[in-house]
């Protein structure tokens, strides 16, 4: 029987700063203008289910990280947001890689993302906005290790979001075109992989007051590996935003992937733990 798994932070955005960080799903609000805002985040991917996929490379696909490799990672995420007028933001992002490391540069995945907001109402609380991104090649060692492809892609996501004193929702719909070099292996495999990757996803978020919030980010996102009897997984991921001051956010979020809810509680899962902070000025 095919143990496929899920892939560890490949879809929908080489890491790019969401608007309310450490949630994945993002929210329609911008970077007022004039505004700069600087994310620098920690996170740890963990293995410890021991399910994968017949290539030997961890099968999961949330968004945030490229990663496919059959052990885990540790990563620290950068990224800097402008806001160019009232309505719209650009965004540039990398990665750091301290773990694995080999014969290529620890900087990776690095992408170029603009935020448009559509429209939004104070009264109603409704916020609707669009937001493509460049994925910029990485190298050939990049890709063989598993931590990024080695041609370019692009991805678009379509947010909407409710958002009211005590209580924000936000929703998601995204989609990646994310091509690689097939001459090479990507995570030491030569296994066909999708690249047209989608994902839907939802955070209810409780506005506990102006400085904390908590929230639960959960969504469905494409299987990287083309199998007959599924196309996508799920991940679940409770995180807590706290905010010292007007402008420093501290983040922390836990999110478990699965081939299916259910098993987000049992043992056919990976974890990532991710830890960080947003500073605007």
């Amino acid at each position: 029987m095919k143990k496929s798994f899920l892939f560890l932070f490949f879809l929908l955005f080489s890491w790019t700063a969401n608007a309310f960080e450490p949630f994945l799903t993002d929210d329609a609000s911008t970077v007022k203008k004039g505004k700069h805002q600087f994310d620098f985040y920690y996170y740890n991917i963990f293995n410890k289910s021991g399910v994968n996929n017949d290539d030997g490379i961890i099968d999961i696909n949330v968004p945030g990280e490229e990663f496919l490799a059959p052990d885990r990672a540790i990563g620290f995420p950068m990224g800097y947001t402008y806001g160019l007028n009232d309505r719209t933001e650009i965004s540039f992002g990398m990665t750091y890689y301290g773990f694995p490391t080999g014969g290529f540069s620890p900087l990776t995945n690095y992408n170029l993302g603009a935020k448009y907001r559509i429209y939004s109402d104070e009264e109603s609380g409704l916020g609707f906005a669009i937001k493509p991104s460049f994925h910029f090649p990485n190298s050939i060692g990049h890709q063989t290790t598993g931590l990024g492809m080695a041609l370019p892609g692009y991805s678009v996501n379509l947010i909407g979001a409710y958002d009211k004193k005590d209580f924000s929702l936000l929703v998601n719909f995204s989609y990646q075109h994310q091509p690689y070099n097939s001459n090479y292996s990507v995570a030491g495999t030569f296994g066909e992989l999708r690249t047209e990757l989608f994902q839907l996803s939802a955070a209810p978020i409780w506005n506990i007051s102006e400085k904390l919030h908590l929230g639960l980010d959960i969504g469905l996102v494409t299987d990287i590996t083309p199998t007959d009897d599924r196309r996508y997984n799920s991940y679940v991921m409770p995180a807590i935003t706290y905010s010292p001051v007007e402008d420093i956010d501290l983040g922390i979020s836990y999110l478990r992937v699965s081939q299916n809810f259910k098993d987000q509680v049992g043992s056919g899962y990976s974890s990532i733990l991710k830890i960080g902070l947003s500073y605007r000025f």
